[in-house]
């Protein structure tokens, strides 16, 4: 069975278009973007640092609204600081069955936009200027999401209390927190003052993800 094979005409020499060399444009430019990227870190880990003494570590309330890495995974947990009690039941939409409809979407752009010439639209200015307004609002309101949920956690203040100095309880919880709970937590609960991880005070555990959640914005107050 004989097959014709159809050749792109910018593929056939001579080569019409002007291809894009990485030596020198491209690896100039993309090693002075990363060279920015390195030097905006290092600014930020001069300007914005806890007090990191071994002999005095920082208190534990140190570190909030302090640039951290840690900053996107509060955002992406927030379902279970809000979602308790009662809404629990709405919990998988926003830890399992969304994420997932993000990710199902990513892996299907190519198969959505495999027509030929798809991304070859012509655009106005006025459409172009549209568009990148859009894109830089979902950019903004993503990262001030990312900030507003992150910034006061206080993930800087940890090694206050999990640092060799504790020895042999070094990134384990006091001694005394199951008598702890058992008896003063308990009698909080009890007279209604208190209900960790429940700000509703239906249900809720003291070491499930919203427990985890307030011991890193408020660990001087949940351990």
């Amino acid at each position: 069975m004989k097959r014709d094979i159809f050749k792109e005409k910018k593929y056939a020499p001579p080569y019409p278009q002007s291809f894009y060399p990485f030596w020198p444009k491209h690896a100039v430019k993309a090693g002075l973007l990363v060279m920015g990227i390195f030097l905006v870190l290092l600014l930020l880990s001069y300007f914005y640092r806890v007090p990191m003494d071994p002999v005095y570590p920082p208190l534990p309330d140190d570190g909030a609204y302090l640039p951290a890495p840690e900053w996107y995974l509060f955002f992406l947990f927030q379902p279970f600081w809000y979602l308790t009690g009662e809404n629990t039941k709405w919990l998988s939409m926003g830890t399992f069955w969304i994420p997932l409809l993000v990710v199902a979407f990513l892996f299907s752009v190519p198969f959505v936009f495999r027509r030929r010439g798809i991304f070859h639209i012509k655009m106005s200015t006025s459409g172009k200027i549209a568009l990148a307004t859009v894109s830089l609002l979902v950019w903004l309101f993503s990262m001030g999401a990312v900030v507003g949920s992150g910034a006061p956690a206080k993930t800087l203040g940890c090694p206050s209390c999990h640092n060799p100095m504790m020895g042999v309880r070094q990134a384990l919880p006091p001694a005394n927190m199951a008598e702890f709970y058992r008896v003063e937590r308990q009698q909080q609960i009890n007279v209604g003052d208190y209900r960790i991880g429940d700000e509703n005070r239906v249900a809720g555990s003291y070491k499930d993800a919203n427990w985890q959640l307030r011991h890193f914005y408020e660990p001087t107050m949940t351990w």
